[in-house]
C-alpha cells in the first residue's frame, strides 16, 4: 500500500483543519501546550509565544459555561484516550465549535505527556443543521483524495477518531485501500486485515431504500463521477447503522481507480423521526379513542336505562321492580368501576394502580354476564354456553377487576361474532400447589371473525384495533384488551390468545387467588345492613343541591339529625354557633366555593376549644389513593368515594366509634 509523506500529510490536515498539539504537565512547572501552525491558526495565536504563554492564551479563551466540562476531560486525558466538544472564543472568528480528542503517551515517566487533535467543526454543526451536509462530505472527499498515506498506523489513529465513516477500495477488484474504525464498526467488520475478505458481501448485502441509487453506483465502474445517497448498512441485525453517504472516483498513486466513499451514521435521528411518527399516530389514535369512548360505556348504561323503564312500567309490582332495581344497581355499580378503570389507565402505566381484595362468590359472574350482555346475545341469536365448575366459589379477590377481565373478553365475543354463532365461557377451578389458594382458568371463545396472524403480537396494546369501526362496522375504543392485560399481570396471572380469521377467537386467563370461607362472605354482608345513626347530629358540608339531597336521605333513613352548610365557610360558621359536643360528626365534600374541604378540615383543627377534635369525614368524587392521602393529611378521619354506598359509608363511621 502506498504511503503519504509528512508534508502530504501536513496539506491534508491543514486542509480538513485538523491541528495536532502536545501538552506537558511536570509537578512545580508552568503546563507547556506545544502545537503545529494549523493549530495555532485554530486557537487564534499570532506571532512567537512560548509553550507556556500558548497554554494561558489557550484556557483563557475556552467558552466559560463549558469550562467545568474541559476540566473533566482534561483529568480523563490523564488517564484514558478521550475526546470532548466545546466551545472555544476565537479572538478573531468568534464562537467555534471545536473537537478535541487525544492520548496519554505512556512512555514518558518524569510527567504527564498527552497528544491529540483539535479540529473546528463549527461548519459542519452549521451545516447539519442547515441540511447542507453534501458540500461537507464533497470537501472532505476531494481532501481525502489528495491522501497519500504514509506512517500509515500513526495517521489512521488520527482518522479513526474521525466520527464519519471512510472506506477506500480499487475498481473493479475491490481490493480495500483504507477503512477506518467508524466504517469497520458500522459494516461489522473486527479489524482491517479481516475487511479484504468480507467487503464484497458486505458491500451487496447494503440495502438502498431509494430506487436507481444501485444503477447510479454501477455507471461509477465506468465513469469518473460521484453519488450521493443513503443506506441501510446490516438491515436487521442488532448493528443496522442509517447512513448517509457520497461514494466518489479517485486515481490513486498506482494509477488505479478506486471509490472513495465517506459516510455518516444517522440511525439516532431516524429514531427520532420515527419516535416522533410513533408519537403522531398515538395522538390520533387517542383522538379517535375519545370519539369511541361513549359506544364502550354504553352496554351498562342501556341495563341501567332498561331496567329503569321497566321498574316505571311495572311500578306497583313489588317483587318485580325489586329484582329490577338490583340489576340496576348492580349495572351502575359496574359502570362506575367502568369508568374508573378507564380514568385509571395512566396509573396502571405509572405503576399507582392497586388491588382492593374482599370475600367475593365467584357464582356471581354469571349473574353479571347475563345481566349485561344478554339483549345483545337474543338480539344476535347467539347461542350462550356457560359451564361453571368451582369447588371453592368463595376467594379473596378484587372483584371488580376480575369481572372486568372477563366481561371485556364476553363483550368482545359477543361484539365480533356475527349473528347466529356461538360463545363460551368456562370457568373450572384447578389443582394449586400453594395452600390456602385455589387455582382458575377462565376460557372465552367465540365462532367469530377472527383476528390475523399480523395482529396478534399487537393485541394487547392501547388505542389500537385491527380494523376501525368504518372498516369493521363495530364500534370500539381499542382499550379494554390492554385493561384486561394490565389486571391479569397485576394479579400476577396469565392470558394466552389464540385465533384464527373467520374461525374464531379464544381467550385463556389463569389466576390464583386465597380461599375464602362462606362465613367470611356474611361477615362481609352484614356489614352492608341499614346505616343506624339514632341520635347522632351530623353537620354535612355540600354545595351541590342533587348531592345534598341525597346525602341528607339518607342519613335521615338512618335516623341521623342533619344540618346542612353550602360550602366550607358557612360550615365552621355553623359549629362555632353551636356548644362543645353539638355535633357528633362532619361530613363534607371536597370541591367546594369559597373554601374547600381540605381547607375546612385545616382550619377547624386549628380551632381553640375541644371542636378542633370533631371527627371529619370526606365524601368525594376524587378516587384516587392520593386523593385519600391528602383528605388525610389535612386532619380528615375517614374517607368516602361518590356515589356514596350505605355500606361504605356505615364502615367509615363505625371505625371512628362516635
Amino acid at each position: 500500500m502506498n504511503q503519504l509523506n509528512e508534508t502530504d500529510a501536513e496539506k491534508i490536515l491543514s486542509a480538513i483543519r485538523i491541528g495536532l498539539w502536545r501538552v506537558e504537565f511536570e509537578e512545580g512547572k508552568p503546563t507547556r501546550f506545544y502545537a503545529d501552525a494549523v493549530m495555532d491558526e485554530l486557537l487564534g495565536v499570532t506571532g512567537d509565544v512560548t509553550p507556556e504563554e500558548r497554554f494561558r492564551f489557550h484556557i483563557a479563551h475556552v467558552h466559560p459555561a463549558d469550562m467545568s466540562m474541559f476540566q473533566e476531560y482534561a483529568d480523563k486525558l490523564a488517564k484514558v484516550r478521550t475526546e470532548i466538544v466545546y466551545r472555544y472564543l476565537h479572538p478573531l472568528k468568534g464562537e467555534m465549535i471545536v473537537r478535541c480528542g487525544g492520548v496519554r503517551d505512556m512512555s514518558e515517566k518524569g510527567f504527564i505527556y498527552t497528544m491529540g487533535t483539535h479540529q473546528d467543526i463549527s461548519e459542519t454543526v452549521r451545516l447539519e443543521r442547515e441540511r447542507e451536509m453534501e458540500r461537507r462530505l464533497t470537501e472532505m472527499n476531494k481532501s481525502l483524495q489528495r491522501d497519500r498515506e504514509r506512517r500509515e498506523d500513526y495517521y489512521r489513529e488520527l482518522l479513526d477518531i474521525q466520527s464519519c465513516g471512510i472506506l477506500a477500495y480499487t475498481i473493479p477488484d475491490h481490493r480495500v485501500v483504507h477503512m477506518n474504525a467508524e466504517a469497520l464498526r458500522m459494516y461489522g467488520i473486527k479489524n482491517i486485515g479481516d475487511a479484504q475478505g468480507k467487503i464484497g458481501n458486505a458491500l451487496r448485502s447494503v440495502y438502498y431504500p431509494k430506487p436507481g441509487t444501485v444503477e447510479r453506483l454501477r455507471k461509477l465502474q465506468k465513469e469518473d463521477d460521484s453519488v450521493d445517497y443513503e443506506c441501510i448498512i446490516g438491515k436487521g441485525s442488532s448493528n443496522e447503522s442509517h447512513i448517509v453517504a457520497k461514494t466518489k472516483i479517485v486515481q490513486i498513486p498506482t494509477g488505479e481507480r478506486a471509490a472513495l466513499t465517506t459516510f455518516v451514521d444517522i440511525s439516532e435521528m431516524m429514531v427520532l423521526k420515527n419516535a416522533l411518527r410513533q408519537a403522531e399516530e398515538g395522538s390520533r389514535a387517542k383522538s379517535a379513542f375519545l370519539f369511541a369512548m361513549s359506544h364502550d360505556l354504553r352496554t351498562p348504561m342501556n341495563a341501567i336505562i332498561g331496567y329503569a323503564n321497566l321498574m316505571e312500567t311495572h311500578w306497583g309490582e313489588q317483587e318485580l321492580t325489586a329484582g329490577y332495581l338490583k340489576k340496576l344497581k348492580e349495572a351502575s355499580q359496574f359502570l362506575l368501576g367502568l369508568i374508573g378503570n378507564v380514568l385509571e389507565l395512566a396509573r396502571i402505566e405509572s405503576g399507582k394502580e392497586s388491588l382492593s381484595e374482599e370475600v367475593w362468590d365467584m357464582r356471581k359472574l354469571e349473574d353479571t354476564i347475563d345481566m349485561l350482555l344478554n339483549d345483545e346475545i337474543v338480539r344476535k341469536h347467539l347461542k350462550l354456553e356457560k359451564h361453571m365448575r368451582v369447588t371453592h366459589p368463595y376467594i379473596y379477590c378484587d372483584a371488580m377487576k376480575l369481572r372486568e377481565i372477563l366481561m371485556n373478553l364476553m363483550s368482545n365475543a359477543v361484539k365480533y361474532t356475527p349473528a347466529g354463532g356461538k360463545v363460551c365461557l368456562t370457568m373450572e377451578e384447578l389443582p394449586s400447589e400453594k395452600a390456602g389458594y385455589a387455582q382458575f382458568r377462565g376460557i372465552v371463545e367465540d365462532s367469530g371473525i377472527g383476528i390475523s396472524a399480523e395482529y396478534l403480537p399487537h393485541i394487547f396494546e392501547e388505542f389500537t384495533r385491527e380494523r376501525n369501526s368504518s372498516e369493521s362496522g363495530i364500534q370500539g375504543t381499542g382499550l379494554g384488551l390492554r385493561i384486561v392485560k394490565s389486571f391479569v399481570d397485576m394479579m400476577d396471572g396469565s392470558i394466552l390468545v389464540e385465533s384464527e380469521q373467520g374461525k374464531g377467537t379464544r381467550f385463556t386467563v389463569l389466576l390464583s387467588c386465597r380461599i375464602a370461607e362462606k362465613n367470611d362472605l356474611k361477615q362481609k354482608e352484614a356489614s352492608t345492613d341499614r346505616l343506624m345513626l339514632s341520635g347522632k347530629r351530623i353537620l354535612l358540608a355540600e354545595d351541590n343541591v342533587l348531592n345534598a339531597e341525597i346525602a341528607m336521605t339518607l342519613l335521615a333513613d338512618a335516623q341521623a339529625e342533619v344540618d346542612l352548610a353550602e360550602d366550607g365557610v358557612c360550615a365552621i360558621q355553623k359549629l362555632r354557633e353551636v356548644p362543645e359536643g353539638y355535633y357528633d360528626l362532619i361530613l363534607t365534600d371536597i370541591q367546594m366555593p369559597r373554601m374547600n374541604g381540605y381547607e375546612m378540615a385545616k382550619a377547624i383543627r386549628a380551632l381553640p376549644d375541644a371542636k378542633a377534635s370533631i371527627p371529619i369525614i370526606a365524601m368525594t368524587a376524587n378516587a384516587f389513593e392520593e386523593d385519600r392521602r391528602a383528605a388525610l393529611a389535612a386532619g380528615m378521619d375517614g374517607y368516602v368515594v361518590k356515589p356514596v354506598e350505605t355500606a361504605a359509608l356505615g364502615k367509615a363511621i363505625a371505625e371512628l366509634k362516635i
